[in-house]
């Protein structure tokens, strides 16, 4: 006898049927979100790898040339991170070589991945990271600005690598602290850096008193230095003003002029030219002003400059009036009895008795700074903390 068919009615389908259906809809679910979890790890590891390129074992980075090669920083970094970090921080570094047996850490502008020996490691920025731009910051072209992107140790730059300003008194610096060893040269004053009169090496005294600082180096446009006993910062500028001279008068304006052929002397203030005012008789007279020059500071200087902590300095002049700014904020505006002096002496940095620290990115632009392009300054450095 045949077995009895189990024939299932109507109701009973459709209700398997719905439940086999969202059933399926969970496991389809439950593989998708596994799915998603897989793509999300692997975008962060490839974002990851972007802004941070991994390590290139036995590699170098060095320039196209090797025979012209100069790097752009030679120090000595107890592991490879730290010798990143340095490049990190220096805006014009693309990439660093790293040997593991000597320490030494060398950072490439612009540079090519060799094959090297196993002791040797590369590290190249991430071209987000680069600032191949820098011409465009703001307003203004920046291209010249930087002085130095990474030191810890004395160097100079020739002053005929530092333009005059375009309008006189008008000019700006900018530059990242980092202090480390509050205690280092102790008990006297700390050179930073300064533009102006020759250091020869080992001819730094232990200045104490900045009245016999500054009979040394009386040419300082500018010079930054830290106090003897505390952590706080000097400014110093070497301005010119006019002295016995009333006010409102400009006699020393007016140039006197004579005729050749007629020996008639006159005073203008057109150096030449057929417009020239011929109208004002000179009696030969010199006018009676002098000029005084001497070395200006705030008062107060920067009170407690932060220890350990990266900032970052501006230092803004217009004409007699001159503005501190610390990561972007203003924490002081002082005006000036005179007008900042020029000179074309090299700028020298962390000369002889000098801080525990390093600087990075000094940057020198020959005119006054808009509030614009301080903040954009700021995005080109990557550890400024937040300390005012």
């Amino acid at each position: 006898m045949d077995k009895p068919v189990n024939i299932m009615n109507k109701s009973e389908f459709f209700t398997k049927t719905k439940t086999n259906i969202f059933s399926n809809i969970k496991i389809i679910l439950f593989m998708s979100l596994i799915a998603l979890i897989f793509i999300g790890y692997a975008i962060y590891n490839y974002i990851k790898n972007m802004n941070n390129t991994s390590i290139l074992e036995s590699s170098s980075y060095y320039s196209t040339d090797i025979a012209l090669f100069e790097p752009i920083f030679q120090n000595t970094s107890k592991t490879i991170n730290e010798c990143i970090s340095i490049c990190e921080n220096d805006i014009t570094c693309d990439g660093i070589t790293y040997n593991s047996d000597t320490q030494a850490c060398i950072g490439t502008k612009k540079g090519i991945v060799r094959s090297e020996k196993s002791n040797y490691s590369a590290w190249v920025k991430p071209p987000s990271d680069k600032i191949g731009g820098i011409s465009e910051i703001g307003s203004k072209d920046f291209t010249k600005s930087l002085l130095i992107g990474y030191t810890k140790t004395m160097k100079v730059i020739d002053g005929k690598k530092i333009q005059n300003p375009y309008k006189l008194g008008y000019f700006s610096y900018s530059f990242n602290l980092t202090i480390y060893d509050f205690y280092k040269n102790f008990g006297s004053w700390r050179h930073i850096f300064h533009k102006g009169t020759q250091i020869i090496p080992g001819t730094i005294l232990n200045y104490q008193s900045w009245e016999n600082l500054i009979v040394e180096y009386p040419i300082q446009n500018i010079g930054v230095w830290l106090a003897p006993f505390t952590n706080n910062l000097r400014i110093a500028v070497t301005t010119t003003s006019l002295a016995n001279e009333n006010y409102g008068s400009y006699s020393d304006a007016f140039l006197q002029k004579c005729d050749s052929l007629t020996k008639e002397c006159y005073v203008t203030d057109t150096p030449n030219g057929k417009w020239t005012d011929k109208s004002h008789i000179s009696d030969g007279s010199i006018p009676k002003t002098k000029l005084d020059t001497y070395i200006e500071y705030f008062d107060n200087d920067l009170q407690n400059i932060p220890i350990n902590t990266q900032i970052n300095i501006t230092i803004n002049f217009r004409g007699n009036d001159v503005e501190i700014l610390i990561n972007g904020k203003i924490i002081k505006a002082h005006r000036l009895d005179g007008i900042p002096q020029i000179n074309n002496s090299s700028l020298y940095v962390m000369n002889d008795k000098s801080i525990g620290g390093e600087i990075s990115n000094l940057l020198y632009y020959p005119d006054a700074l808009l509030l614009e392009d301080i903040q954009t300054i700021l995005e080109l450095q990557p550890k400024i903390k937040e300390v005012i």
